[in-house]
């Protein structure tokens, strides 16, 4: 088991090291625009894993759903980004039911054109009002943004390397039986860890550390979200662009689930 281990850490750590350095040397620059075409570049990748993914072609429908949901975010900005994320975060909470309940739905599938347009943009949207309208006290919005993306990663490596050591008891083995309770419980122990040391240096305020434990959860939601839509499709990995890791969809689907949540609750408790 720890040979195993120690063979996946070394596959996969490459890549993960170079995307870690890539992200966060760009964020580290502060140039709100070269984060937003990053963003912007993110959410057509995510768009084309998706359907390349997908049995459903593209029609006129779908193109006219997408591009009623661009204009209005162009024309109503800020007031309808706060109404879809609002909604893209009902969702999460609805997935989450059904995924404790072990229930499903034919609507959540690859080949549902429409709802992954819906989580690309919610993603996109997402940060750009992270960005651009979200305000913070004492608190630069890089760094909140790093937050977001470094306590998600941090969870899915302490869930791994904690999972694949100890972990015994699967949580939805129904839905990925490799995924288990001690995995989650490490995920969240190593981003607890994290937090409590930039909240005793001060450089967090405690409004965010509850707006990030909240949001936590949904990261392994989101996980599972994903597994599902691939266990649907009996597929191992969303795609093959970061070597030893997948698609882009295995990299960013916790973050599909957490950045909304995320920004919402900023809204509601800072």
């Amino acid at each position: 088991m720890a040979k195993e281990l120690y063979k996946n850490i070394l596959k996969r750590l490459p890549a993960a090291l170079s995307l870690v350095i890539f992200i966060f040397g760009v964020l580290y620059l502060q140039n709100i625009f070269l984060v937003l075409t990053l963003v912007i570049a993110t959410g057509f990748l995510l768009i084309k894993e998706w359907l390349l993914l997908s049995e459903s072609k593209i029609n006129l429908k779908q193109i006219i759903f997408f591009l009623t949901i661009v204009l209005f975010s162009i024309f109503y900005t800020k007031d309808f980004m706060d109404f879809f994320l609002l909604i893209i975060s009902i969702f999460w909470f609805m997935y989450s039911f059904f995924l404790v309940t072990n229930k499903s739905s034919s609507l959540l599938s690859f080949d549902n054109n429409y709802l992954g347009a819906l989580l690309v943009l919610s993603f996109v949207y997402g940060l750009i009002y992270l960005l651009v309208f979200s305000e913070f006290n004492n608190i630069n919005k890089f760094f909140v943004l790093f937050i977001i993306l470094f306590n998600t990663v941090l969870a899915d490596v302490g869930a791994y390397l904690v999972g694949s050591s100890i972990g015994k008891t699967p949580l939805f083995p129904e839905v990925s039986p490799n995924k288990t309770i001690e995995g989650l419980l490490g995920g969240i122990g190593f981003v607890a860890i994290f937090l409590s040391l930039i909240y005793f240096y001060n450089l967090i305020s405690f409004d965010l550390i509850l707006v990030s434990l909240i949001s936590l959860p949904f990261a392994f939601i989101g996980d599972y979200f994903e597994s599902q839509l691939k266990r649907d499709k009996s597929l191992k990995d969303s795609g093959s662009l970061i070597p030893g890791h997948g698609g882009i969809w295995d990299r960013l689907d916790s973050h599909i689930a957490v950045v909304p949540i995320f920004i919402l609750l900023t809204k509601l408790m800072t």
